[in-house]
């Protein structure tokens, strides 16, 4: 009964959460990193468009585009080797999931399809992931392997919330270190 009153009471936010990814802004070359750290360790939430990672953005058409997606997955779901910490920190990874989304928005009318227009197809790789540290106390920086991984990606908007405060911060290609309090 617990359970099922908890879920109903999650239910409400999941909703919202689903609304607000519907309206975030989708930039080619740029993805939001949310590191959240907790009393052992930190989750992190990686947002960024399929064409970034990929290279397209539509529904896998063909096996090589089922293939790069699947690598892309397999890739993505370690992300300790995307996100390094110092190895002094001893960490981790206990949860990773990563999923590919679509989004296709109507850009006409039925008239304008004989013209040619299309729907538009937004795609994203949204990742969750919990890591573990038994020394969180060196967990003091963070550098971003993702971009040497995927040549697509320009540069990752990182949130970072610790002890009831939130820091922005962004990172790019040419500065991929991020200090962390």
């Amino acid at each position: 009964m617990k359970c099922a009153v908890l879920t109903m009471s999650l239910f409400p936010a999941v909703l919202a959460a689903q609304a607000t990814q519907i309206v975030t802004p989708h930039n080619h070359g740029s993805g939001q990193l949310d590191f959240v750290l907790s009393e052992t360790g930190f989750s992190l939430t990686l947002k960024v468009p399929s064409m970034d990672i990929v290279g397209f953005e539509a529904p896998a058409a063909s096996d090589d585009e089922r293939t790069q997606v699947a690598i892309a997955i397999s890739e993505l779901s370690k992300p300790l080797n995307l996100f390094v910490v110092p190895s002094e920190a001893m960490c981790f990874t206990t949860s990773a999931n990563v999923i590919l989304t679509h989004e296709i928005t109507d850009q006409g009318t039925a008239g304008d399809a004989s013209k040619g227009v299309s729907d538009e197809s937004h795609a994203e790789f949204q990742a969750d992931y919990v890591i573990q540290c038994q020394d969180l106390s060196a967990v003091n920086s963070l550098d971003l392997a993702y971009f040497e991984r995927f040549s697509g990606t320009e540069k990752l908007t990182v949130r970072i919330a610790s002890n009831g405060t939130t820091q922005f911060h962004e990172t790019t290609r040419a500065t991929p270190r991020l200090s962390l309090p």
